[in-house]
């Protein structure tokens, strides 16, 4: 786009969206709402507006790109314009936790430089979507799903270890052995 203004960047998204299905001002109105909330800026000039939409069965995601980037109200905290706009409308399922993860990847690909620099260099639609497709996470974020993952395990063993040591009883003049998992320092590379 060549000169907008933030409530025309949402217009043009709703529009796409449309495309697909949803009536435009059903989408602006459900994106305009959540940033009323406060501004979805990720700083560096990248911005992810988001909502959740009844009737939709799955995710849906429009860039929007602009020629120059313009300044947003609240003003982002490295009060950098905008000139990348990500919209994500998931579906309204009731459970908060749902698009969690979708959410967090979105963010993390947005904060990948190397990639929002691709996305400005990209002449059209076709390479805007093949930027994202080509996406690949860091290393990192695998592991930090591996290590939530055995946090989570950790936890649910000292549950199990705490119950049944609720179960047995002592017998008089011996004592309980005293059983826990203990975490420790993660070995592996980060590479």
């Amino acid at each position: 786009m060549q000169h907008t203004t933030k409530k025309r960047a949402f217009e043009e998204a709703s529009l796409v969206f449309q495309m697909s299905g949803v009536p435009h001002t059903t989408v602006f109105d459900a994106l305009f709402a959540r940033e009323r909330l406060g501004n979805n800026s990720l700083g560096g000039g990248v911005c992810l507006p988001h909502c959740r939409l009844v009737g939709i069965e799955r995710p849906m995601a429009a860039i929007v790109l602009l020629h120059r980037p313009i300044p947003i109200d609240p003003i982002p905290i490295d009060t950098k314009p905008v000139d990348i706009f990500f919209f994500l409308v998931v579906p309204e399922t009731g459970n908060d936790e749902d698009y969690l993860d979708l959410l967090r990847e979105s963010i993390t690909m947005l904060e990948d430089r190397q990639f929002c620099d691709r996305l400005r260099r990209s002449e059209n639609s076709v390479e805007v979507c093949s930027c994202v497709m080509n996406w690949v996470p860091p290393n990192s974020l695998e592991i930090e799903s591996q290590d939530e993952k055995l946090s989570q395990e950790w936890e649910q063993l000292n549950e199990e270890v705490e119950a049944e040591a609720e179960h047995e009883l002592p017998t008089q003049g011996v004592e309980s052995p005293a059983v826990a998992a203990v975490e420790t320092e993660n070995t592996h590379s980060r590479g």
